[in-house]
């Protein structure tokens, strides 16, 4: 027994204990929040440009997809073994050099000449952006304690899932006010200046030395980097190609290098405990056999999958199949941004008060909801769609919000302490992986649907396929509801009342 104690503690992420008083969260800290909202706004930077990218670029729809998704498969490839690295030469170093990263690929993505060369910029950018995102949780972990701390998540999570919608409408924005050649680059640009002043603070944050002497798995890193590669790039070839050989052989390669990731994993755990210099496992099999974890996983994919899907399919039909331009496209989803932000800043409250799991629950229905109404108003023949459009919208908002700000609380809730650094890692894989599949399989599939029939009809029939996805959510909420009881902890999520104060 004291063999898998100690290899189940050698696979977590290493998290310096915390001071015993109840450290207030420090000031110094903001840079973090800052560059969550950011690693979120530029996924949906590239939402609300991908039509004037599609134009400048001349890039097909496979490459439109791939500009996307792209940029959220490499950075789930990375967020792991990046954790591991800011483990071993410093968060603070790590964050900064991410950010820097961040600022450099997105001048790159604004200077790209066609569609090939803007999947490779973007997939560098996802690795900057992977670079910088494990530190945000690693350096909260490590220098708050108890409500200070659950205050710190919480505003994490409202910053991450805020940065997402604001993208569409603020990005929509400057893309209008540049025109179609100039908008898109533009954004990149502004959006590069924005990521050179978050590395700037971040000089600011707590110093961290790392341990020199720590194991990065490169091996498993390559694995795990191939199966997401070869799984998105054959979602996103599939629709169009009619699951060719090509597609269908991608996603084989994708299983067989996902058993081999597995397998290599549970060697390298094997190997930690009997030589103890020997590399940490990325995603230890022992870890994964946590059920909080491993459902947490699930709905991460989930929920992603299904957000990432939506505000590309918004952005596909007000665009490129309404005509509309990209400010307009953003405006209309100004309220639902809005909702989404208030939502989110007192959604810790409500976490304080009937516990993450139930909150999750509220939210899935809510969005399903959300979801049902969008379906009825784009199948039925209502002039002003975008206006009818808006009151569905309440409702997604609402649930949308209550799924991603107390996601990661109520997991990490739910895990032992020394789990909590690699919870954060494995929540944001599975949520950067879903947002990829999503956009690759979901937006291929309303591109298809809208060439063939009507475009607003297209986009009902995709939000009701999404409400399976939010029941897969509620299920997996319900099953944290019986680990709570199981653990006998009470899952606040955001942490206790007194974090709501």
């Amino acid at each position: 027994m004291g063999n898998t104690e100690e290899m189940t503690q050698r696979t977590a992420n290493h998290v310096p204990k915390a001071g015993t008083g109840s450290r207030q969260f420090s000031p110094t800290l903001w840079p973090l929040h800052f560059a969550a909202f950011l690693a979120t706004f530029v996924f949906a930077l590239a939402n609300v440009a991908a039509p004037d990218i599609r134009t400048t670029l001349d890039a097909d729809s496979v490459q439109l997809s791939l500009i996307v998704s792209a940029f959220a498969a490499s950075f789930a490839a990375a967020i792991v073994v990046c954790g591991r690295l800011g483990d071993r030469f410093g968060r603070r170093r790590m964050f900064i050099g991410g950010m820097i990263a961040l600022a450099i690929t997105s001048v790159m993505v604004a200077l790209s000449w066609n569609g090939a060369s803007a999947v490779i910029v973007r997939t560098m950018q996802g690795v900057s952006a992977a670079a910088m995102m494990p530190q945000i949780l690693a350096l909260i972990q490590s220098n708050t304690t108890g409500s200070a701390r659950a205050r710190a998540i919480s505003t994490f999570a409202a910053f991450s899932g805020v940065g997402t919608v604001a993208g569409q409408v603020l990005g929509g924005g400057i893309i209008s006010l540049g025109g179609t050649e100039l908008g898109w680059r533009s954004a990149f640009i502004v959006f590069a200046l924005a990521a050179a002043v978050a590395a700037w603070a971040g000089r600011s944050l707590p110093m961290h030395a790392g341990e020199p002497g720590l194991r990065i798995d490169v091996a498993g890193a390559l694995l795990l980097g191939v199966t997401i590669a070869c799984f998105v790039t054959g979602l996103s070839l599939g629709p169009y190609e009619g699951w060719s050989v090509r597609s269908l052989s991608l996603l084989g390669l994708a299983v067989v290098f996902a058993v081999g990731f597995l397998v290599h994993q549970r060697y390298r755990e094997i190997m930690s405990v009997s030589q103890p210099n020997s590399p940490v496992p990325l995603l230890g099999p022992t870890v994964l056999k946590n059920p909080a974890i491993f459902v947490g996983m699930i709905m991460a994919f989930a929920y992603f999958g299904g957000y990432g899907a939506f505000l590309y399919n918004f952005a596909q039909l007000t665009q490129i199949r309404l005509g509309q331009p990209a400010w307009e496209s953003g405006v209309a989803l100004a309220p639902f941004c809005l909702i989404f932000l208030l939502v989110s800043l007192v959604c810790h409250r409500i976490t304080a008060r009937i516990g993450g799991p139930a909150t999750l629950l509220i939210g899935a229905g809510a969005q399903a909801i959300g979801l049902a109404g969008i379906t009825m108003v784009t199948l039925a023949p209502l002039e002003a769609w975008e206006l009818w459009v808006q009151v569905p919208m309440v409702p997604l908002a609402v649930g949308q919000a209550l799924q991603f700000s107390p996601l990661v609380a109520t997991v990490m809730a739910a895990v032992p302490g020394r789990l909590a650094g690699m919870t954060g890692g494995l929540i944001s894989t599975m949520q950067q992986a879903g947002i990829a599949a999503g956009v690759a399989g979901l937006g291929a599939f309303y591109s298809l649907l809208a060439t063939a029939s009507d475009p607003i009809e297209s986009f009902g029939v995709l939000s009701s396929a999404q409400i399976g996805l939010s029941f897969v959510f509620a299920v997996c909420a319900l099953v944290l509801v019986r680990v709570n009881r199981g653990s006998g902890s009470h899952l606040a999520g955001a942490g206790s009342v007194e974090s709501a104060r």
